[in-house]
C-alpha cells in the first residue's frame, strides 16, 4: 500500500489534533523522497522540517507533502 502524503498545513493540523487527543504522544513526520521514492522519517519527534535528506539516496529536497506516525504509551 502506497503511503499517503498531505500538504504541510493539513498534516500539521492533523498532528496537532492527534497530540491534543493523546497527551504525551509523539508525532514522527514522514516524507516521500521525490528522487527515489523512499519513505523517510524525521528522527526528532514533533518537528516538521522545511526540507529533508533522504535516508536512501542522500539527496536533499523540500518537504511540501508529508505524513506522520503517532507514538504513544498504552
Amino acid at each position: 500500500m502506497k503511503p499517503t502524503d498531505y500538504p504541510r498545513e493539513e498534516i500539521l493540523k492533523k498532528a496537532i489534533q492527534a497530540l491534543e487527543q493523546f497527551p504525551g504522544a509523539k508525532v514522527y513526520f514522514k516524507f516521500t523522497c521525490p528522487h527515489c521514492g523512499e519513505r523517510c522519517t524525521f528522527q526528532e519527534p514533533n518537528m516538521l522540517y522545511e526540507s529533508g535528506e533522504c535516508c536512501k539516496c542522500g539527496k536533499d529536497s523540500p518537504v511540501t507533502m508529508a505524513g506522520f506516525s503517532l507514538e504513544m504509551k498504552l
